[in-house]
């Protein structure tokens, strides 16, 4: 008699174990987790920075996890379901979780974790930006990351007159 009241208890955890799972995450709301213990989807880099962090969750609620805005969008846009996610960021400022559709963007910001610049924030921001601009620019590479590369590696500079001449390459005549 006793086994079988064990078992009905056990089986009767189980089912509420199985229920309480189950019931997901429809409202697609962001995920508690631990910093440093995930890694960005896109990067692989470890979550720390409580200012940059995003996360993109699916229909089905499951999270998605990255240390800045800008990979969360170079990665959903390889995602088929990327129009039914909702994607989530930190506030700048008070690194509380919001809606990146309703923050105020800006895209000058050399902290963030990758470079890209863009912070986001439900605060007051000079020329902010709306969230489709920033993927817009994310998407055509209009990053502060790649601005920075203009900047140091220039554009096809030419060798000042007395500098060493390039090399010929295969296939090509030197002058």
């Amino acid at each position: 008699m006793t086994l079988s009241i064990t078992r009905a208890v056990a089986l009767g955890y189980l089912f509420l174990l199985i229920i309480a799972c189950k019931g997901g995450n429809e409202e697609q709301l962001p995920v508690d987790f631990v910093w440093d213990r995930e890694d960005c989807e896109e990067c692989k880099m470890a979550l720390s920075d409580p200012h940059y962090a995003a996360q993109v969750i699916d229909a089905k609620g499951r999270p998605y996890y990255f240390d800045d805005i800008g990979c969360a969008i170079l990665w959903l846009e390889r995602q088929p379901w990327k129009d039914k996610a909702r994607t989530w960021v930190n506030d700048v400022r008070t690194t509380e979780w919001i809606e990146a559709e309703k923050a105020n963007w800006k895209a000058d910001d050399p902290q963030t974790p990758m470079g890209y610049g863009f912070a986001a924030t439900l605060s007051q921001v000079e020329n902010p930006l709306e969230y489709e601009s920033v993927k817009k620019s994310m998407l055509s590479g209009n990053t502060l990351v790649n601005e920075n590369m203009q900047k140091h590696l220039g554009s096809g500079h030419q060798q000042p007159r007395g500098g060493k001449q390039p090399v010929a390459g295969v296939g090509e005549k030197a002058e």
